[in-house]
């Protein structure tokens, strides 16, 4: 494709698309804030991967889950460790108060929330963390980022919001309505690191109990 021919397309997309951006995964479930259920506390878990689901794993790519849990863990405890209606914990902590659960994830849910008196408790699970491959403005291979993020009642494990975040970044040329995002990215190829901060962030802002 000539110089020209990119210029137009450019020029289009500015044009038609300056408002427009594609999808990232489910943003949440958007409330009513009048229905929302009143939370004195919101415990928040270290995140975890999904290599328990997962029949089959080669090492490689569950030490890259662990890896992007434990920096899904730092994202979010930088971005709510000023919330005072939040209490984070380690992964010490966690297994220092339920030693032993049963019934699986929400039998930790209602086990927390009656140790530490907390009603509310979110939980993050890291399923795809793939680092970029190439640089900034060359990359072979694009970084990519699949998370979940849910908060359940302690009380019953119901839940009261969930979301999450997919996306394998794309270039401008390859898809002209993700042009925002390409403008916040200064239209270069992101680390897998600034994909899943912008991620986490964007799903923390629409949570409605994270106010």
């Amino acid at each position: 494709m000539g110089k020209l021919s990119e210029l137009l397309i450019y020029a289009c997309a500015v044009i038609l698309l300056s408002s427009c951006s594609s999808p990232s995964g489910n943003r949440g479930n958007n409330q009513d804030p009048a229905a929302l259920v009143p939370l004195s506390c919101i415990a928040v878990l270290p995140a975890d991967t999904s290599v328990s689901e997962k029949e089959i794993i080669d090492f490689e790519e569950a030490q890259s889950l662990e890896k992007g849990a434990a920096y899904a863990s730092k994202v979010i405890r930088n971005e709510l460790k000023d919330n005072p209606e939040v209490r984070i914990l380690s992964s010490n902590e966690v297994a220092f108060l339920v030693p032993e659960i049963s019934g699986g994830q929400i039998g930790t849910v209602v086990a927390l929330g009656q140790k530490i008196n907390c009603d509310g408790v979110l939980l993050t699970t890291v399923r795809r963390y793939k680092q970029r491959e190439g640089t900034e403005y060359a990359a072979d291979s694009p970084a990519s980022v699949n998370l979940s993020m849910v908060l359940r009642h302690s009380s019953n494990g119901n839940v009261l919001w969930s979301a999450d975040f997919r996306e394998m970044q794309q270039s401008f040329l390859s898809n002209i309505f993700s042009f925002t995002k390409a403008k916040e990215r200064g239209f270069k190829w992101i680390s897998v690191e600034e994909l899943m901060e912008q991620g986490i962030k964007e799903r923390l802002n629409d949570c409605p109990y994270l106010d």
